[in-house]
């Protein structure tokens, strides 16, 4: 597919009746190869049009020849014999894909761009883009929109924000930039970008890939920059999204619960009139600095968006700080240097600027005006800040790629990564706890309010990563075998962590029932008189944590890629990977070693023509554990509740007042901010997060216009890690063997869930660590499950008669009770350490549709070159609604006294008012129908002038695409149940003009 997807370019081939030989691909380059009629006295020169830059190889006896490791681009391929040119031709070479450039026996060569052929010598499986398609086709313009294009892949969840490959969960891909890892550090989740204008290629890997890419479960995407040629060139572009021409955002209203009459159907948020406009700027310069030797490219945009929006719903106290006004500006750039000593050493640097800074300035709003007032109330700035996918980093990148011999090739690797994350508030007091009173646990009569003018969590000071990466790759050519080995290492290391500004919060609430008491109350709010009678009491909740870990990530990989038939190629690789992490003190609590995993490629030319496919892979594929999971795991954390029934309200802080506590202090985690000894932390020889897949296709070029394929997929998740937190188990086991544990409190340790473990702990509190071995049936849960079964269909119209399309289909289930390192049921992006595997209770009827289950998928993009100055392009994606669960409180029949641990989990149970909701049993979202299309017009009388006109979601459907699942608050049903929470953004038009000149 990724092949069809190359040649529909516009790559211009000779195609003989062979089929490929066996070759190995870096994960920045492709290969170009071919068979020569008669080998005696033959050399084929290799000459890339752009550079110059020359490579020179000898086909072996049978008349092959290979050239591995070629930098993208288009290529002179010609063949001499004694000096003298006999033929030439020219090709594309794209990236991680061959491209055959053959020489039959015939005194002249057709050079053909209509005869479509397929690429054989690949086993893996996704598609390729170039800069002109994703320059023709209606898309934002950013690494995700690209992913949406690819087969097997779906947006993530709005609180996650980061895609989804075949039912995996948004942490688990990994993203390059010419070769250097570019993914989030602390979460996993997204990726650090470029100028959107400085990509050349565009990889997508949806599964199968070979074994020089790892640390991943979900998918690849690898991206090579544009570089500087002998032809000097520049240019300039100016895109703007006016608010003017935005349709209007729907307002959200409460749900129809039945059960809430003041909320239900009510208006819940105004959004009508948010608004938003956008500017980009970029511009480029490219060149040689030395003819044929060294070139320089730069590029550079800043993309700057003006928005207008109400934050304030009806719920909330007051409106003081209800209406914002926010900018943000995000300038990135890249510089690239490429020296070629001679035609077989290449020098590369890269360096990479990706930044996002937003100010936010807060007025007052009026719910009954549905005005704003003019009045500053105070603000906030962030740069690369707060949430799972705000990566933003400073990268440099040094390569080598040395062709040793015809046969040897030796490419080295190094990068430097930092990245700050900072959010700055303005007129904050951090003497003042936030207070949360949704409008039914107010008491009638009283007053309450928010003066803490900052809400949420705010990150430690100092907060960045840091990466340094070593990669050493090298390629060998013996007979029909093309052996590839390497090695690589990222060391990372961050500064994280967050408190919740004020220090904690206040959270009024309301039992129906006084008498149920909250998770390690004493008493319940009857008991205790007054208000809470009736049922009202309020929680004092006090959060911190902070943390300075770091991960050391290492693997060995060899490859062998056989040509065992004429048709027919065989991948067969092995990974090693080891993953350490350590904790501030920079000890390791958790090392995993010899994590083996085996590929296979399987690659048939049925016709022996490269014009009809059928390929197979399997192989397994591990994960490793981001720099976030110390913040919780090993860091030092308090997580604390008290709970009070109150006679008051402090007008000037909003706290209660006359308080009579409903006992001690607990801590659901036992979280009490003290350091956490790194030998408790995880359960020893932990396995990694790893998963096996399956897949089996064909792909046909049906005829010169229409290339056809199928490709079934099963994916298999085989091991998980996570935090657990009950220390039920642990005091049986302490009865058992007669120990005294009434001194230690459990913190929770990172285990794998449904497996046995055994833990370290200090159980009799006297510092001496005791072995704690524990069964999967001691521990309760629930062995991991997540499937995803899909077939994908696609049908292509391949770049001619001035059109290019493309149909996909994929039918998928995703199915299991995780969704892997994140929970978008409950918004956790914790990453690694969600509340799933805490309790044993939480886990029941988890098991059903996964929230990446989106059973029906088509999607179809192209363009049409109406005439030579005018140029239309599309793109549609249908996607059917996600699953709907239903999350409550856990029974009273198992929580009657207030003392079971998971009860002070609040709405994290598949139960609904006590009753059984298994996962995904409340029906789908609806379908989300997207149409992109848009209009371009290149005049004839000014060459390089363009202007075009995309318009998004043509059709303005603004779907839910995410809603609310809590169905309980306390013992009440919460009035937010499927409550939307995320739609498509509404219609919208972006202009562009730019100019483009070659010197």
């Amino acid at each position: 597919m990724a092949r069809a997807v190359a040649i529909a370019f516009g790559s211009s081939i000779v195609s003989a009746a062979m089929v490929a030989p066996a070759f190995a691909q870096s994960n920045a380059t492709g290969t170009i190869f071919g068979q020569v009629s008669e080998a005696a006295g033959a050399t084929v020169l290799l000459e890339n049009l752009a550079t110059g830059v020359r490579r020179s190889v000898t086909p072996d006896a049978r008349g092959r020849y290979q050239a591995t490791s070629m930098p993208p681009g288009r290529y002179k391929v010609q063949l001499q014999r004694n000096g003298a040119v006999e033929r030439s031709l020219e090709v594309e070479a794209l990236i991680g894909q061959g491209i055959e450039a053959s020489f039959e026996a015939v005194q002249t060569v057709t050079v053909s761009s209509t005869r479509k052929t397929i690429d054989v010598s690949n086993t893996n499986n996704g598609a390729i883009f170039n800069a002109k398609q994703l320059d023709n086709l209606p898309i934002a313009q950013n690494v995700g929109a690209i992913i949406q294009l690819a087969p097997g892949t779906n947006r993530g969840d709005s609180r996650i924000p980061g895609p989804s490959f075949g039912g995996a969960g948004a942490s688990e891909n990994a993203f390059y930039i010419n070769g250097f890892p570019v993914t989030n550090i602390l979460t996993q989740v997204g990726s650090s970008e470029l100028p959107f204008g400085a990509i050349a290629n565009a990889q997508i890997l949806t599964g199968g890939y070979s074994a020089e890419f790892g640390r991943s479960t979900g998918g690849v995407v690898n991206i090579t920059t544009k570089t500087g040629t002998n032809r000097w060139e520049a240019g300039a572009s100016v895109q703007y999204a006016p608010n003017s021409l935005r349709a209007s955002q729907k307002n959200t209203y409460y749900p129809n619960t039945g059960s809430n009459p003041k909320t239900d159907g009510q208006l819940y948020q105004w959004n009508r009139d948010n608004k938003t406009t956008s500017r980009t700027v970029g511009a480029y310069l490219g060149g040689p600095l030395i003819r044929d030797q060294l070139f320089f490219f730069v590029a550079a945009e800043q993309q700057r968006s003006e928005s207008e929006s109400v934050g304030a719903t009806t719920a909330t106290l007051n409106s003081s700080g209800g209406y914002t006004e926010n900018v943000s500006k995000t300038p990135r750039y890249l510089a690239k240097l490429d020296y070629h000593l001679n035609d077989n050493h290449h020098f590369e640097y890269t360096r990479i600027f990706d930044k996002t800074e937003a100010n936010s300035r807060y007025y007052g709003w009026s719910n009954a005006t549905k005005q704003r007032d003019n009045v500053y109330k105070n603000g906030m700035s962030w740069v690369n800040c707060c949430g799972p996918a705000n990566a933003g980093a400073t990268d440099n990148i040094f390569k080598y790629t040395g062709y040793l011999t015809d046969k040897l090739t030796l490419t080295t690797l190094y990068g430097k990564s930092k990245t700050t994350h900072v959010q700055t508030p303005d007129g904050y007091n951090p003497d003042i706890l936030q207070v949360n009173a949704p409008v039914e646990a107010q008491i009638p009569g009283f007053s309450y309010t928010t003066p803490q003018t900052v809400s949420g969590n705010l990150p430690a000071p100092g907060s960045g990563d840091w990466q340094r990466t070593l990669r050493v790759d090298v390629e060998y050519k013996l007979g029909n075998h093309s052996l590839r080995v390497g090695i690589d290492r990222n060391k990372v290391r961050s500064v994280t962590g967050e408190s919740t500004a004020g220090g904690g919060y206040w959270t009024y609430n309301r039992y129906a029932d006084p008498s149920t008491l909250p998770y390690g109350a004493q008493i319940s709010p009857a008991q205790a008189g007054g208000y809470g009678k009736q049922g009202y009491f309020a929680t004092k909740h006090m959060f911190y944590d902070t943390a300075r870990p770091s991960t050391d990530q290492s693997a060995q990989y060899i490859e062998d890629r056989y040509q065992a038939t004429d048709n027919l190629l065989l991948s067969i690789g092995l990974r090693n990977e080891q993953f350490t992490n350590y904790n501030t003190a920079g000890k390791p609590f958790i090392s995993q070693r010899h994590q083996l995993a085996p590929r296979l490629g399987v690659s048939w030319d049925v016709k022996g023509d490269s014009s009809f496919r059928v390929f197979a892979n399997a192989g397994r594929y591990h994960l490793q554990m981001p720099t976030n999971v110390a913040r919780n795991a090993a860091g030092n954390t308090l997580a604390t509740d008290t709970y009070y029934v109150y006679s008051g309200i402090d007008p000037a802080t909003g706290a209660p007042t006359g308080l009579v506590p409903l006992g001690p202090t607990v801590s659901v985690s036992n979280a009490w901010g003290q350091p956490k000894d790194a030998r408790q932390v995880a359960a020893q020889n932990i396995k990694a997060n790893y998963q096996d897949e399956l897949a089996l296709g064909f792909e046909k070029a049906w005829s010169d216009s229409l290339n056809i394929g199928a490709m079934a997929t099963y994916r298999k998740l085989r091991s998980t890690n996570d935090d657990y937190c009950d220390p039920r188990p642990i005091h049986a086991w302490a009865v058992r063997n007669k120990v005294d544990d009434s001194h230690f409190g459990f913190q929770c340790a990172i285990i794998n869930p449904g497996a046995d473990n055994t833990l370290l702990l200090d159980i009799k509190g006297d510092g001496n660590l005791v072995r704690v071995p524990l069964t999967a049936a001691e521990i309760g849960l629930p062995k991991v499950r997540r499937t995803y079964v899909a077939l994908n269909l696609f049908a292509e119209h391949p770049l001619r008669n001035g059109w290019y399309g493309k149909v996909l289909y994929t039918w998928s289930q995703n199915k299991g009770n995780s969704e892997g390192q994140v929970d978008t049921t409950t918004g956790s992006y914790q990453v690694a350490v969600t509340p799933n595997w805490d309790h044993p209770e939480l886990m029941r009827y988890s098991t059903g549709l996964l929230p990446n289950n989106h059973t029906h998928v088509v999607k179809a993009f192209g363009y049409y070159q109406v005439t030579p100055e005018w140029n239309l392009g599309g793109n549609l994606n249908l996607t059917s609604g996600r699953p709907i669960n239903c999350m409550g409180n856990l029974p009273k029949s198992e929580n009657a006294d207030g003392q079971n641990p998971a009860g002070g989990y609040g709405s994290n149970f598949f139960y609904c008012d006590g009753k059984p909701a298994p996962r995904g049993s409340r029906g789908n979202l609806p379908w989300d129908v997207q149409l992109g299309l848009n209009v371009a017009y290149q005049p004839l009388f000014l060459k390089g002038l363009r202007m075009k006109v995309d318009v998004f979601n043509v059709l303005n459907r603004q779907t839910a695409l995410s809603v609310s699942e809590t169905y309980n608050t306390g013992d009440r049903i919460d009035p937010s149940y499927k409550r939307i929470l995320n739609r498509s953004s509404p219609r919208a038009t972006r202009f562009t003009l730019e100019y483009n000149h070659k010197f």
